[in-house]
């Protein structure tokens, strides 16, 4: 999917998501939890939160880092009929993670998985981004960012809240980057 990169940023629709799993390998585990908040600078439009059942344990090490147990996806719909709400809720808009090979990899699995077209956003990860906007810094986490920036925090390792969190990690960012104007989608891409 093509998008002209000459756009200022503020002309733009960012879906910015995450996602919890069973596990850490898109090979053998699936997605446990879809979190995501469609924007624009400055304006949230909609948001996308489910808990889905991934059809397998999960793990304790991933349980330990999400707070979600297997026993909370029982009856949540399988990640093959969330899949469809999820890309419809995507649609054309540019895709923000943090640390976006992990989430996409993750939904390029699970849309094989399912025989769905694989994702053609464009996407954005906002670790490289963090790290273009903030040179030096330590830790490039999600969560140390957020601190280290004064962003307000909720829940650490729940989609919706690290969606919410990647969101405005991103608009900090284009804030710093944009101090001579409207800044071009090409300044962020990464």
């Amino acid at each position: 999917m093509t998008v002209d990169t000459t756009l200022p940023v503020t002309e733009c629709t960012f879906v910015a998501f995450d996602f919890e799993t069973t596990g850490l390998h898109p090979a053998m585990d699936r997605v446990v939890e879809f979190g995501a908040v469609r924007f624009r600078i400055g304006r949230e439009l909609a948001e996308f939160s489910e808990l889905a059942n991934p059809g397998i344990p999960i793990s304790p090490d991933a349980s330990r880092v999400s707070g979600i147990t297997t026993d909370m996806v029982l009856g949540r719909p399988p990640v093959e009929a969330l899949l469809p709400r999820f890309m419809e809720f995507v649609g054309t808009a540019i895709l923000v993670a943090h640390n976006a090979e992990f989430d996409t990899g993750f939904l390029r699995a699970e849309l094989q998985r399912a025989g769905m077209p694989t994702v053609r956003n464009m996407i954005i990860d906002t670790q490289a981004l963090a790290q273009k906007a903030f040179p030096g810094k330590k830790s490039y986490s999600l969560q140390n960012l957020v601190e280290m920036l004064g962003i307000s925090s909720n829940t650490a390792h729940r989609a919706g809240d690290d969606a919410r969190q990647c969101r405005r990690l991103f608009e900090r960012c284009v804030d710093t980057m944009s101090f001579m104007g409207d800044l071009p989608l090409a300044e962020v891409l990464t």
